[in-house]
């Protein structure tokens, strides 16, 4: 690539994930004011946001620490939190492979909103995909961590309401939900999601419907794939 295409490619993925950046310097402050006030110094959220780099965990993962939960449950939790990523993760596999080395990267650092940016950008012909793919995840992982930081060190200087917050990501995928329903032809997916989640949350209630849902999914996608993929060539052979 030229020197105009990486500029271009860098601030065109920062232009898509600057929604993204403000939400997690504010989100990933309120973590940094939960670890201060846990006892807990800079170094500690700095360490917890680099590796471990999931919101609800990180916030959940506190209070548990605190109450000297045992690691085989704190484990558990983790696993049941973050298990939603695996389902996520099976479209970007041959993606995230363009990546060469920085593959593990792009799988770690694939959280719900980096998800819902990937699943509705459309490249321009000069903005090389796979660099700007990169940089959408690095500068969302800095961010994240930045606001740790930020909060953790200084958060008790700053008086902040946080309340509603966490609303955010659910009106993301909101706003995914609709351009997926206006950009493709088949709204098969979009009605298997809805009837999944809808009969899971009936069956099983809001705090346990989440997976088994996601796998009703996955499973009746794999079923009608070909339909799917058949609808969408049809529509475009037809356009």
């Amino acid at each position: 690539m030229s020197v105009y295409h990486q500029k271009k490619t860098f601030f065109y993925a920062f232009r898509q994930v600057l929604p993204i950046i403000f939400s997690y310097l504010v989100v990933g402050f309120a973590f940094g004011i939960m670890m201060q006030e846990a006892g807990y110094t800079w170094l500690h959220a700095l360490l917890a946001s680099i590796f471990i780099y999931s919101g609800s965990l990180q916030i959940a993962l506190v209070p548990m620490i605190v109450a000297h939960t045992p690691l085989l449950v704190m484990a558990a939790s983790a696993f049941l939190i973050n298990s939603r990523y695996m389902f996520y993760g099976i479209g970007f596999t041959e993606r995230f492979k363009r990546q060469g080395k920085l593959y593990p990267y792009m799988i770690f650092a694939f959280p719900d909103e980096v998800y819902c940016v990937f699943c509705s950008t459309n490249y321009p012909p000069d903005v090389d995909p796979v660099r700007c793919d990169l940089w959408s995840a690095v500068l969302c992982h800095l961010s994240w961590i930045a606001g740790g930081v930020i909060g953790a060190a200084f958060g008790d200087m700053i008086p902040l309401d946080l309340s509603g917050i966490d609303f955010a990501a659910t009106g993301l995928f909101v706003c995914i939900f609709v351009n997926q329903w206006l950009e493709f032809k088949s709204h098969l997916p979009m009605y298997i999601g809805l009837f999944s989640g809808l009969l899971c949350l009936l069956l099983l209630g809001p705090d346990n419907f989440m997976l088994p849902a996601l796998s009703l999914s996955l499973v009746l996608l794999v079923i009608f794939k070909k339909r799917i993929e058949g609808k969408e060539a049809l529509e475009s052979h037809e356009a």
